[in-house]
């Protein structure tokens, strides 16, 4: 294409469109297809002198005098750069209001998310800092009853929850399992419902599963049932599916997408005059927060929060190990090793995953102990997490 050939005739057409005559520069260019350049600075001149030249004719003076002719050229003017726009291919952005709005809601839970992860972080800080303190003096470690809101003495984790004792060595995660086994185990009339904080909606439902067996191990509850379900799946389902599940605990995951009607009527569900379950939420740390923020009515139904979202690599090693020992099983330091690096392909935090690597590995070394022959020693190999 020529240099400004586009631009100059945009300039004819909306010279034709007013005047209603060729120009001469017009007739210029249409003769000659030499120096473009210089030429395009002659059509912004003589364009500036067209239009000075039209206003001091009377000509110009009745268009002043006469504004319903203006008004008749006007929408000429308006076809003719519309038809120029989309010669050009401009089109004009229009965002309705109710991407605004959606766009407004966006930066605003933004906003809201990085102000509690601020909040958390500082309060971490401050819970780490009060730890150290404690541990260099000596003193008893001190912790706040979630029921009673008084300050008691940490403890340690019941022996009998054995599942939960992987999780021991993970920061922040093992006081808070500690606290909420030994206050549901001191105020058994309360609600002993759980919800555990993930970093995303999904891979948390195997530490909700260890504290199911757990509570049965205790004999917190009366059945060792476990059921199952995604929130989306739990708002079409009926709870009469959910008759067999009594004296049991019912697993949600992803519950931030709960609805509100549903979650009540679960909760009347699981009363101990009804199917007696405890219900064990798992989910991303700021949706949950945003459920009970806008569900204030139930946050008395879930009064134990474990937070697992922080974990980082060297807790879920500290989990494997305790995993492998969990299931009976041996394994050296090339086989952890394997099992970190396995860790680079999986969604950080993502538990039930990492486990479900851990159980393929254990897997293949019974296969292979099976094959040899003999006593089985249990001991995994890097061979066995290849």
């Amino acid at each position: 294409m020529k240099p400004f050939s586009t631009a100059y005739d945009a300039i004819k057409k909306l010279l034709k469109s007013i005047f209603g005559k060729k120009d001469k520069t017009e007739e210029a260019v249409e003769n000659t297809e030499e120096s473009q350049f210089q030429e395009g600075e002659q059509i912004a001149g003589e364009t500036a002198e067209a239009t000075e030249q039209a206003e001091q004719t009377p000509e110009a003076a009745s268009v002043e005098e006469k504004p319903e002719e203006t008004k008749a050229e006007e929408p000429a003017i308006e076809q003719v750069l519309a038809s120029i726009a989309e010669e050009e291919g401009i089109k004009e952005e229009k965002i309705s209001k109710g991407e605004l709005d959606e766009q407004k809601k966006y930066e605003e839970e933004v906003k809201k998310r990085a102000e509690r992860a601020a909040k958390r972080e500082a309060e971490d800080k401050k819970k780490e800092a009060a730890e150290a303190a404690a541990e260099k003096s000596g003193d008893v470690k001190m912790v706040v009853d979630p029921v009673t809101g008084e300050e008691i003495p940490m403890g340690t984790l019941p022996k009998e929850a054995s599942f939960l004792k992987k999780y021991m060595r993970v920061p922040t995660t093992s006081d808070d399992i500690v606290v909420a086994i030994n206050s549901i185990v001191k105020h058994p009339d309360m609600p002993k419902n759980i919800v555990i904080l993930g970093r995303n909606g999904f891979g948390t439902v195997k530490v909700g599963e260890d504290f199911a067996r757990s509570f049965y191990e205790m004999g917190l509850v009366k059945s060792d049932k476990i059921a199952k379900t995604k929130a989306k799946q739990l708002n079409k389902m009926g709870l009469e599916k959910l008759a067999a599940l009594k004296g049991g605990c019912l697993i949600i995951e992803n519950a931030g997408l709960v609805s509100f009607n549903k979650l009540v009527e679960v909760i009347k569900d699981s009363a101990p005059e009804n199917n007696d379950y405890v219900v064990i939420l798992t989910g991303e740390i700021d949706s949950l927060a945003n459920f009970f923020e806008e569900n204030s009515d139930i946050v008395d139904s879930f009064i134990y929060l474990i937070d697992i979202h922080k974990i980082k690599e060297r807790g879920m090693m500290h989990l494997a190990r305790g995993y492998v020992k969990e299931k009976g099983y041996k394994a050296d330091k090339a086989v952890f090793d394997k099992l970190k690096a396995n860790l680079k392909s999986m969604e950080e935090g993502n538990i039930d995953r990492f486990v479900g690597r851990i159980d393929e590995v254990i897997e293949k070394c019974d296969k292979r102990e099976e094959a040899a022959g003999g006593e089985k020693s249990k001991n995994i190999i890097p061979e066995d997490a290849n």
